[in-house]
């Protein structure tokens, strides 16, 4: 079973996006203080992160951007998941590493076709 880590300050948007990943068969861990999530990211060895880019103490980009120096995370599939759609954050993230951005709301099925479509990649 492929484990996905979710990161996002909003307690509404990780229980949602949880709920649905869980459904479609992927374990899931979600933390909603960015500031521990590359600790947990060493621990846990996700297949998939998915994080938010706005989020107090540390933004999404920075975070993908340090994944991206860890070693081990290289190439594990990063998605930025975002209400914001300006094209500089956009620009900035893939210049950081990410994979690929899912604008908020998204809805399950999309989440889900993403997911499967990075994680068959592998």
């Amino acid at each position: 079973m492929k484990t996905i880590l979710l990161i996002d300050d909003s307690k509404t948007q990780l229980l949602s996006a949880k709920f649905t990943l869980q459904h479609g068969g992927y374990r899931v861990e979600a933390i909603s203080d960015p500031a521990i999530a590359l600790d947990r990211i060493k621990e846990l060895h996700p297949d998939l992160i998915i994080t938010d880019i706005n989020m107090p103490g540390k933004d999404g980009i920075t975070l993908v951007r340090e994944v991206r120096e860890l070693t081990d995370f290289s190439t594990t599939p990063l998605l930025i998941m975002s209400t914001d759609s300006q094209k500089h954050l956009f620009d900035q993230a893939r210049a950081a590493g990410a994979t690929g951005w899912l604008m908020k709301p998204v809805k399950q099925e999309d989440l889900l076709a993403t997911i499967k479509k990075l994680l068959s990649r592998e």
